[in-house]
């Protein structure tokens, strides 16, 4: 399986892989960072379960609410959850949900199929409520409460990071320009709406919109926004760079 290679991929042209009855999922992943688009039918309970992987649920429609030591916690649009790794957690859709998953490491058990958790029976009855205490491991998080920063006149950043992973909100103008840069972060793009044109160790790559671009780790890289844009980012690791503010190849002027 090539899992080390810039790629695009294109969401609607990825197999629907139907998981349960209630579950269905596409699947975008490189060796290090794996996202997941899910679609969970009202009702649809995703039993206890933990793994390595560090997880981020951005939900887009709907609502899922997740029991995590014993307490629970509704995500709805525009909010992301981090759950740290190994933290026992299940969900159960309050509606018909459309979200994505990113982890940090990759889901092998999703790609080689043993993830058989989804048919068991769930710890907690689909009702349960108790209100999560700031003592919860995982963090709900709205977007809209997360700082947007200006990294250039036409470009603007919000991130979100866990102890493994980085995922970021980008919104581009025509002409914007992410000069040329490279980091040990592995790097899925996905373009939501617009067109990005990457350049990844010196090869092109158009991304319309519905699509993800797939960037290995320590390539060198650019963008640029051939149309307004907005964009997803994830990274595994996260980005330390960001995070210190230690990014400065925003303010050169190559690519």
């Amino acid at each position: 399986m090539d899992l080390g290679t810039a790629r695009v991929f294109r969401w609607d042209e990825l197999p629907l892989e139907v998981v349960t009855d209630m579950l269905s999922r596409k699947i975008v992943t490189g060796e290090k960072v794996m996202a997941g688009h899910i679609w969970l039918k009202k009702g649809c309970v995703v039993p206890q379960h933990s793994h390595e992987a560090e997880q981020c649920s951005i939900i887009f429609s709907g609502a899922l609410k997740f029991i995590i030591a014993g307490e629970t916690m509704v995500a709805g649009p525009g909010q992301i959850l981090v759950i740290p790794s190994w933290v026992k957690h299940e969900a159960v859709a309050l509606e018909d949900t459309y979200e994505m998953d990113i982890f940090a490491p990759i889901r092998w058990d999703w790609l080689d199929k043993t993830d058989s958790y989804f048919t068991q029976q769930p710890v907690q009855a689909a009702e349960f409520s108790n209100p999560a205490t700031a003592a919860n491991p995982a963090r709900l998080i709205r977007w809209s409460d997360v700082a947007t920063t200006p990294m250039t006149p036409q470009i603007d950043r919000a991130f979100v990071s866990g102890e493994r992973a980085t995922a970021a909100m980008f919104q581009l103008r025509r002409g914007g320009v992410v000069p040329t840069h490279q980091h040990e972060a592995e790097q899925l793009t996905w373009v939501r709406s617009g067109r990005l044109r990457f350049v990844v160790g010196g090869e092109a790559f158009d991304v319309p919109g519905g699509s993800v671009l797939r960037i290995p780790s320590n390539v060198p890289h650019s963008a640029e926004a051939i149309e307004d844009s907005e964009a997803t980012d994830m990274f595994s690791p996260r980005r330390e760079d960001w995070i210190t503010g230690t990014d400065q190849y925003f303010q050169q002027n190559h690519r």
